[in-house]
């Protein structure tokens, strides 16, 4: 999927633009220099319903092509475009994307300073902060794609020119119910959606449990850790904390970070139930402020997102290299980490810093006026 620019046709052939079109789910921007064979092709076109959905035709010179920067996955360019400069295929490829030219294959790299979102917070630091050296305004609006409509609640990571999306299960609005518990993965350039998977029901994901990579998503839910394909969207192996583990109270994943090969997490026992909410309230509008089980967060042995195992995963060896067990719950919105410490938080009761190579207690601190500054558990 995603979007193909063909620049001029081979050998004059019509049908290569619409067999591109009937073979691929990709959206394909045709520009000929002729207006008599654009408007022949754009006929043929109408007659397939392709115009204007799949397909679409300009024509202009060679001397440049009529798309934004930034925005195809390939580029092909015909004999008759030989003229074409390379610095223009370029401008339109998006990074990571092809352009080919006859035997040559140009593929355009990814440019330095680009900042990847891998963590719902951007990092396992949990600040906010990008990184990226080359976003600058002035700005313009590169796509606006599907969904429009989202559920709540709703999480976004980004990494390798992919957006993951993960959406919730309320829909306030009935235009929100297509995507009830949906992960979505677009192109960042342009907003093909190029994969689509179905979500574990019943389990709570507005928390730190996604974490996208160059080429792989790693996401928590309340049954195991599942690594998936970044490209195709296959599940490629789980990881399961069981009874036989005897390290945690029971298998939700509550909190991730990954930094530097090794996968850190929180997890331990079930939560609320939570039930998909369909909606059948049409037009558009936001969600009231009501409070739904769970979110109260008066007991950490149901609420979401308290646990008292940490652990330490080799991602390559899927080997557990250390467990920390505490006998107070955790909360999973207080968790954050650095270069050498995890630092969490007992509701009321202390902050506790981890060593985080060798999964040891480091300190605690349980100062009145510490805990009195962070206010009550709400």
């Amino acid at each position: 999927q995603g979007i193909v620019a063909l620049i001029g046709l081979p050998d004059g052939q019509l049908e290569f633009a619409l067999d591109l079109c009937r073979g691929t789910e990709c959206i394909v921007f045709l520009q000929v220099d002729d207006p008599e064979e654009a408007l022949t092709i754009r006929k043929a076109a109408a007659a397939e319903r392709l115009l204007g959905t799949r397909l679409f035709v300009e024509h202009a010179a060679f001397s440049e092509i009529l798309l934004a920067d930034n925005i195809a996955d390939r580029v092909l360019v015909a004999d008759q475009a030989a003229a074409l400069q390379e610095n223009e295929l370029l401008r339109v490829l998006r990074p990571r994307g092809i352009a080919i030219r006859g035997n040559q294959r140009t593929t355009k790299p990814v440019p330095e300073g680009t900042d990847a979102w891998s963590h719902p917070y951007h990092g396992p630091d949990n600040n906010p902060q990008s990184e990226d050296q080359l976003v600058r305004g002035s700005f313009r609006t590169q796509f606006i794609g599907y969904p429009k409509f989202s559920p709540m609640p709703e999480q976004t990571v980004v990494a390798g020119g992919r957006i993951y999306k993960a959406m919730g299960h309320i829909a306030h609005k009935a235009n929100q119910n297509e995507m009830l518990n949906t992960l979505l993965c677009i192109n960042a350039y342009n907003g093909s959606i190029l994969w689509r998977r179905s979500l574990t029901e019943g389990f709570m994901l507005h928390r730190n449990t996604m974490i996208a990579t160059e080429d792989t998503l790693y996401m928590g839910d309340d049954k195991s850790l599942k690594i998936i394909d970044g490209e195709s969207g296959e599940l490629v192996d789980e990881i399961k904390i069981t009874k036989e583990d005897h390290i945690s109270d029971g298998p939700v994943w509550k909190w991730m970070a990954l930094r530097q090969g090794v996968l850190y997490a929180m997890v331990g026992n079930t939560e609320s139930l939570i039930e998909t909410q369909k909606s059948m309230r049409r037009g558009l509008g936001h969600w009231p402020w009501d409070m739904w089980d769970g979110h109260e967060y008066e007991d950490p042995r149901t609420s979401f997102g308290f646990g008292r195992t940490l652990i330490a995963i080799d991602l390559n060896t899927r080997q557990r290299l250390w467990h920390y067990r505490d006998e107070d719950f955790l909360d999973a919105r207080a968790m954050c980490m650095n270069d050498s410490q995890i630092y969490c938080y007992a509701p009321g009761k202390f902050i506790a810093s981890i060593d985080l190579y060798t999964g040891k207690l480091k300190w605690k601190n349980s100062d009145p006026e510490l805990l009195d500054a962070i206010g009550d558990n709400e």
